[in-house]
C-alpha cells in the first residue's frame, strides 16, 4: 500500500493542505477527483465528475472562454499553470492555482489532462496584508519629512532612502543609494576617521547615538542628532544598519542663546556681586581713612596735649588693624589668603577660646559644648579657625538678642573625601528666611542693621573652609535657630618628627647683631621694616631687588644671619629668590613676608615661612625666632 494511501497519512493531508487532483478527459469533462484538503472534500464527488471545470470558473472567464483556454496552451505546450477566482461548490469565490499538464498515453498519443488545483486564498490574503503593511510604513516612513531615514550596507553604502532625508540633506534617493554615508561628514571629519567610528561602534555596542555636525550636498553644515543600529541575519551575523538623522540646527541655535542668555545672567550676578563688594569696601576703608587722616591732622598740631596724642596714635594703630582684618578677610573670601596650616585638635582650640567667648557673648548667653572626646586632628590654620568660631558665635549672639543657648559640637564623620571633622555651631535664634539663606556666604550681604556688620563673616569662612580643603554649610528653620557646619579633612597619622611648634621657645628675642639682609622693593615698606629690625639690635643690609640681593649673598664679606623677603617684587620674585638661594646655601634661613600674592596663595613656596603684611613688631621678632631657630634645629 502507497503512503499516501494510509488512512492516517490522508487524514494528516487533509488538515495541513489546500489542494485536490483531477483528471480531464479530451472534451474537457472531469473524469477523476481526488481532494486532498478537508476543504475540498465537502464538495460533492457528483458535482465535479462528470462536467466541465469551466463551471467553477467566474461568469466573465467563462464567457471569455479561458478554461478551453488553459486546455489548448497545455496541449500544446505541454502544461499550463494558472491562477484567479474560482467559484467554490457552495458559490464562495476562492483565489485557486491550477497546474494542468498533458497526458499521453505509450505510443504519445493526446488522450487527457491532469491537473492539481491549489486554495491559495490564505497566501494571498497574507501576501495582500504584508504588501499593504509595506505600503503603510513606505507611506509613513517617507512622511517623516523632518527625520532622515535610511539603511545602510555591512560596509556603510547607503541601500535605503527616504523622502526625509532627501529634504534634509539634499541627496535625491537616486543620487545616494550606493554612495557610502560619509558623503555626510566634512573632509576633516573623514580623516579623523568619524564615518568608520560610528560604523565601529555600532558594531561593537549594538547601537551608536550622538550629536554631530553633518554636510549638505551644496556643502552646507547642519546640526544632526545621528542614530545608528546594527541590523542582524538569523545566525547573528550583522546584515546592516538601520540609521536615522534629525536636523536640530535650530534647536541648536536656540540652545547656544539660551547659553548665552544664561553666561549673561551670571555675568550679571557676578556684576551684583561686585558692586556690593566695591561698595563695602569702600564705606568700611573710607571710615578707617576718616580716623587716620583725622587723627595725622591732629598729630600736626603743637597744642595738642602728651595723653590725647596717645590716643590719636592709638587710634592709628588699631585702625591700621582694622584695615589689615578687613583685607584679610577680601582675601579668605577670595581664597586667596596665604594659611598658616598646623596640626590641631578642634576641641583645643574651643577650650582655649571658652573664656574669650563667656565675656563676648555676655551672661545671658549660655555655652554648651558637646564635644567627640575622640576627635580627630586636622591640617588648618588656627587663627583663621579661631575667628571662624568667633564670628559665627557674634553672629549667634545677635540672631538671639543676647538671650538663649549657643552650642559648639564636634564629632568624626565619613564625608565627600574619606574621615572629616565636623564642628557644628548652633543657636536658638530667630532663624534665616529661605530667601536669604541662599545669599548669606555671598560678600557684604547682612540682614544686620547699618553700622552693625560688614556682611563679610561667612564669606570669609567659607573661603577659608574651601581653602583648607573642606567645606561650610549652614542650616536654618525661621524661629528655632541656625546650625553652621564646618567639615574639615582629617589629619593624616602624626609622625614622630617634631611639627617645629615648639621651636619658639627656645629663643623668644631675636639676638643682638643678627645680620638680617632685607630685600624690599617699597621704598617706605623698606624704611619701617629696617627701623623695626634696627630696633630690635639687629645688622640690616636692603637690597631693592632680587638681583642685588643675590649679589649681596655672593659678594658680601661676612654671612648673613637670615634674609627677609617681600615676595612680590619686579623681576624675579621672592619665591624664586628663595628658591635659588636655598639652592646655593641650604642652610641660610629665609622669611618671606607679603601683603598678597597669587603664586603664595596657590601654595607655591609653602616649605618657606611666610609672614602677612601688615605686620607688627612683636609679630616680625617672634617668626624671625621661629625661622632661626626652626634651622638652627634642622642644622
Amino acid at each position: 500500500m502507497a503512503l499516501i494511501d494510509d488512512p492516517l497519512v490522508a487524514e494528516l493531508l487533509a488538515e495541513v493542505s489546500d489542494f485536490g487532483i483531477f483528471a480531464i478527459d479530451l472534451e474537457g469533462v472531469c473524469t477523476a477527483w481526488q481532494p486532498i484538503s478537508s476543504n475540498y472534500q465537502l464538495a460533492p464527488m457528483d458535482s465535479v465528475i462528470g462536467h466541465t471545470l469551466d463551471k467553477f470558473y467566474s461568469p466573465e472567464d467563462r464567457k471569455a472562454g479561458k478554461y478551453w483556454d488553459n486546455l489548448r496552451i497545455a496541449k500544446e505546450t505541454g502544461r499550463m499553470d494558472t491562477e484567479g477566482l474560482r467559484e467554490r461548490w457552495d458559490g464562495s469565490y476562492s483565489w485557486t492555482r491550477v497546474s494542468i499538464v498533458r497526458k499521453d498515453d505509450d505510443d504519445g498519443n493526446h488522450v487527457g489532462y491532469i491537473g492539481v488545483a491549489y486554495d491559495a486564498t490564505r497566501q494571498r490574503d497574507a501576501a495582500r496584508a504584508l504588501h499593504a503593511s509595506e505600503q503603510a510604513l513606505r507611506t509613513l516612513v517617507d512622511g517623516l519629512r523632518d527625520h532622515a531615514l535610511y539603511m545602510l550596507s555591512n560596509d556603510g553604502r547607503i541601500t535605503n532612502w527616504n523622502a526625509g532625508a532627501e529634504q534634509i540633506t539634499g541627496y535625491s534617493a537616486d543620487e545616494a543609494l550606493g554612495q557610502h554615508f560619509s558623503i555626510f561628514f566634512s573632509k576633516k571629519d573623514i580623516g579623523r576617521g568619524i564615518p568608520e567610528q560610528i560604523l565601529e561602534q555600532a558594531r561593537v555596542a549594538g547601537s551608536y547615538r550622538e550629536k554631530g555636525w553633518l554636510v549638505k550636498k551644496g556643502g552646507e553644515r547642519f546640526r544632526a542628532k545621528l542614530f545608528a543600529q546594527a541590523l542582524y541575519e538569523e545566525n547573528g551575523e550583522i546584515l546592516g544598519f538601520g540609521g536615522i538623522a534629525r536636523d536640530i540646527t535650530r534647536q541648536h541655535a536656540v540652545e547656544r542663546d539660551l547659553a548665552a542668555a544664561n553666561e549673561a545672567l551670571i555675568q550679571s550676578e557676578k556684576l551684583r556681586s561686585l558692586g556690593e563688594l566695591t561698595g563695602g569696601i569702600a564705606h568700611d576703608f573710607n571710615n578707617l581713612l576718616t580716623v587716620v587722616r583725622g587723627s595725622a591732622e591732629l598729630l600736626k598740631r603743637d597744642t595738642l596735649s602728651p595723653e590725647k596724642k596717645a590716643r590719636h596714635i592709638d587710634a592709628i594703630v588699631e585702625t591700621a588693624d582694622r584695615a589689615a582684618e578687613l583685607t584679610g578677610q577680601l582675601l579668605s573670601f577670595a581664597r586667596k589668603q596665604p594659611l598658616q596650616p598646623k596640626r590641631i585638635n578642634i576641641n583645643t582650640i574651643i577650650a582655649g577660646m571658652t573664656p574669650l567667648l563667656d565675656r563676648t557673648l555676655g551672661g545671658s548667653v549660655s555655652i554648651l559644648n558637646a564635644q567627640d572626646a575622640t576627635l580627630s586632628d586636622v591640617l588648618v590654620d588656627p587663627v583663621q579657625l579661631e575667628n571662624l568660631i568667633l564670628n559665627a558665635a557674634i553672629n549667634a549672639r545677635d540672631a538671639m538678642d543676647g538671650t538663649g543657648m549657643l552650642t559648639l559640637s564636634t564629632q568624626n564623620v565619613h564625608g565627600h573625601s574619606g574621615g572629616e571633622v565636623c564642628l557644628s555651631i548652633s543657636d536658638t535664634g530667630a532663624g534665616i528666611p529661605p530667601e536669604n539663606l541662599e545669599r548669606v556666604f555671598e560678600p557684604f550681604f547682612t540682614t544686620k542693621g547699618p553700622g552693625k556688620g560688614t556682611g563679610l563673616g561667612l564669606s570669609q569662612a567659607y573661603g577659608f573652609a574651601a581653602q583648607s580643603g573642606g567645606r561650610l554649610e549652614i542650616k536654618s528653620e525661621v524661629g528655632r535657630g541656625t546650625t553652621l557646619s564646618l567639615y574639615l579633612p582629617c589629619a593624616e597619622p602624626a609622625s614622630d618628627c617634631a611639627d617645629g611648634s615648639a621651636v619658639g621657645d627656645a629663643m623668644r628675642d631675636i639676638p643682638v647683631g643678627t645680620r638680617v639682609l632685607l630685600v624690599e622693593d617699597s621704598r617706605t615698606v623698606a624704611v619701617f621694616a629696617q627701623s623695626l629690625l634696627e630696633d630690635m639690635g639687629c645688622n640690616v643690609v636692603h637690597a631693592k631687588n632680587a638681583e642685588e640681593a643675590l649679589l649681596a649673598v655672593e659678594t658680601d664679606p661676612q654671612e648673613f644671619d637670615i634674609i627677609f623677603s617681600d615676595i612680590v617684587m619686579p623681576g624675579i620674585s621672592g619665591l624664586d629668590l628663595a628658591a635659588r638661594i636655598r639652592s646655593q646655601k641650604p642652610t641660610l634661613p629665609i622669611l618671606l613676608a607679603t601683603g598678597y600674592s597669587e603664586a603664595a596663595a596657590r601654595g607655591e613656596g609653602s616649605e618657606f615661612p611666610i609672614l602677612p603684611k601688615p605686620y607688627k613688631r612683636e609679630i616680625l621678632s617672634e617668626k624671625l625666632c621661629e625661622t632661626l631657630n626652626r634651622f638652627r634645629q634642622a642644622a
